[in-house]
C-alpha cells in the first residue's frame, strides 16, 4: 500500500498542476474574450470550444482529487446511523459503486474516442482530444476513490491508522 501511496501523490502532484494551469488558462481565455468583445466589439469565437473542453478535463480531475480526500459531495445519513465497522462496510460499497461509475465513464469516453472522427468546428482539432479528458478524469476518478477506501479502511476505530 505504501507504493500505492506514493504513486498516488505523484499523480495527485501532477493533477495539482494541471489543475492551477488549465484554471488560469480558461481564465485568461475568457477575460480576454470579454475584453475583446466589449472594446473590439469582436468575439475570440474558439475560445468557446478550448474553455469547454479544459472545463471538462477540470471539473473531472478537480472531483479525482476532492474523492481523494473524501471531499466529493455525499450523503451521510446512513453512515451517520451505524458504528465503525459499519461504516467501514458502506465505505466500501460506495467505493464499488464508484469506481465502475468511473470504470464506465473511462469506458465510454475510449469508446467515443476510437469512433469520433469529426474536428471541432473553429479550430480544426480533432474530438478525439477532447474525449481523452474524459477518460483521462475517469481513470483519476477511479484512483482516487481506491485510495479514499484504502485510508478510510486503514483507520481504527479510534481514528488512528493501523498498523501493518
Amino acid at each position: 500500500m505504501k507504493v500505492y501511496k506514493k504513486i498516488m501523490a505523484v499523480v495527485t502532484r501532477l493533477e495539482e498542476i494541471v489543475l492551477a494551469l488549465a484554471l488560469v488558462l480558461v481564465t485568461a481565455l475568457t477575460f480576454g474574450n470579454v475584453v475583446a468583445r466589449k472594446v473590439f466589439n469582436h468575439s475570440w469565437g474558439f475560445t468557446e470550444e478550448i474553455v469547454i473542453a479544459v472545463f471538462v478535463l477540470l471539473s473531472l480531475l478537480a472531483a479525482g482529487v476532492a474523492a481523494r480526500s473524501g471531499e466529493l459531495v455525499n450523503l451521510a445519513l446512513l453512515p451517520d446511523n451505524v458504528g465503525p465497522k459499519g461504516k467501514k462496510v458502506l465505505n466500501v460499497i460506495s467505493t464499488v459503486i464508484c469506481v465502475i461509475y468511473s470504470l464506465v465513464l473511462t469506458y465510454e469516453g475510449w469508446g467515443r474516442m476510437r469512433v469520433e472522427s469529426m474536428l471541432s468546428p473553429i479550430l480544426h482539432i480533432p474530438k478525439t482530444v477532447f474525449w481523452s479528458f474524459v477518460v483521462i478524469g475517469g481513470i483519476s476518478l477511479a484512483l482516487h476513490f481506491i485510495e479514499n477506501c484504502i485510508d478510510f479502511c486503514s483507520q481504527d476505530l479510534s481514528g488512528k491508522e493501523e498498523e501493518e
